[in-house]
C-alpha cells in the first residue's frame, strides 16, 4: 500500500529553489533591430493644433498678460500661478467658467474685501484681454504637447567648448572630432540639450503608435557582473535586481541569464555607462546648459 506524502514534496521542492546557481528558463530574446535604422530623435513630435481647438488673439493675450502683471502680478504672479499672497488664477473655478471676460468683468466691479481683494473698473477690453490671457493659458496648461520651442540656442558656444574641454571633463569619455561629430546637424537643439541632460530620460519614448526597445537592449545600458559562489563571473545588461533573484542579458549571445539570490548571493556590482551624466545633473548651472547646447549645435 502507498500512501501519498505532501509534505515530502514540499520539502524537494524548497531544496530545488535554494539552488540559486541553477538558471531559469531564458524568456525569448527581442527581435533584432532593422538593419539601417536610423537612431530615433529622443523627443516626440509636437503635436499641431487642430482647427477646431480655440484660437486665441496673441496680441490681447500680451496686452492681458501686461495688464495683469501691472495691476495683479503682486499678488497673483506675473504668470496667474499665484504669487505673494493670492491664488493660482488658472485654478479658479470663476476663470474657468468665465465667458468672454463676462463673469470675471462683474467679479472685478466688486471684487472680494473680506479676502482683502480689491475692487477693480477696468474697461471693457481691459477685461477682454484679461480673460483671453488667462483663458489662453489655462488652455496652455492642459494641452503642454502643443508647446514650441522657439529657440534654446542662446549661449556662448565658445564658453561651452571650454567647459567641454575643461571643468565639465565631457573629453574624458566624448569627442568632438569623434562620437560627436556632426551631431550638431543630425539632432535639433532641444534635443542634444535633452540627452545632454538627462540621457535615459528620452530614449524609451519614440514615435506614436510604435514601441520603444526595452532599456536593457540599448548600447548604453546598465551593466551588472555576477559572481557566482563558485568563483565564476558573468556580465551582461541588467533586466532585473531583486533581493530575490538577479537576471542579466548578454548581447553578444541574445541570451538571459538568471539566478535566485540569499543573502546578497551571488554577487551583483553594477556599472552605469552614463553615469557622469547623472552625476553632472547636480553640478550644472544655466549658463553651462546653454553654453553648452550652442557649443554641441554647432559641431555639423
Amino acid at each position: 500500500m502507498h500512501l501519498a506524502c505532501p509534505a515530502f514534496a514540499t520539502a524537494v521542492w524548497l531544496a530545488a529553489l535554494s539552488l540559486g546557481a541553477q538558471e531559469q528558463p531564458p524568456p525569448p530574446p527581442p527581435p533584432p533591430p532593422p538593419a539601417n535604422r536610423p537612431e530615433r530623435p529622443a523627443a516626440a513630435p509636437r503635436r499641431t493644433r487642430r482647427p477646431e481647438e480655440p484660437q486665441f488673439d496673441e496680441a490681447a493675450v500680451q496686452r492681458g498678460k501686461d495688464l495683469l502683471v501691472a495691476r495683479c502680478g503682486f499678488c497673483h504672479g506675473s504668470n496667474a500661478r499665484g504669487g505673494s499672497s493670492g491664488p493660482d488664477l488658472t485654478r479658479s473655478t470663476l476663470v474657468q467658467e468665465d465667458e468672454n471676460g463676462k463673469q470675471l468683468g462683474e467679479f472685478l466691479l466688486v471684487g472680494r474685501p473680506e479676502k482683502n481683494m480689491p475692487k477693480f473698473e477696468l474697461a471693457p477690453q481691459e477685461v477682454s484681454d484679461l480673460a483671453t490671457f488667462l483663458h489662453s493659458t489655462i488652455y496652455q496648461i492642459g494641452n503642454r504637447d502643443l508647446y514650441q520651442i522657439l529657440d534654446i540656442v542662446t549661449g556662448d558656444p565658445k564658453a561651452g567648448e571650454a567647459f567641454f574641454q575643461g571643468r565639465g571633463g565631457c573629453v574624458s569619455c566624448h569627442s568632438a572630432s569623434g562620437d560627436l561629430k556632426g551631431v550638431g546637424a543630425r539632432y535639433e537643439p532641444a534635443t542634444l540639450q535633452e540627452r545632454m541632460l538627462m540621457p535615459r530620460a528620452g530614449r524609451r519614448r519614440g514615435p506614436p503608435g510604435e514601441r520603444g526597445s526595452p532599456p536593457w537592449a540599448e548600447p548604453n545600458a546598465v551593466k551588472a557582473t555576477v559572481t557566482l559562489p563558485a568563483g565564476e563571473s558573468l556580465t551582461g545588461a541588467l533586466v532585473r535586481l531583486t533581493d530575490f533573484d538577479v537576471t542579466i542579458y548578454d548581447p553578444g549571445t541574445r541570451q538571459m541569464r538568471s539566478w535566485l539570490r540569499k543573502d546578497g548571493l551571488p554577487k551583483v556590482v553594477m556599472m552605469d555607462p552614463l553615469q557622469a551624466h547623472v552625476d553632472m545633473l547636480r553640478r550644472w548651472t544655466d549658463d553651462d546648459m546653454r553654453n553648452m547646447t550652442a557649443f554641441l549645435a554647432g559641431l555639423k
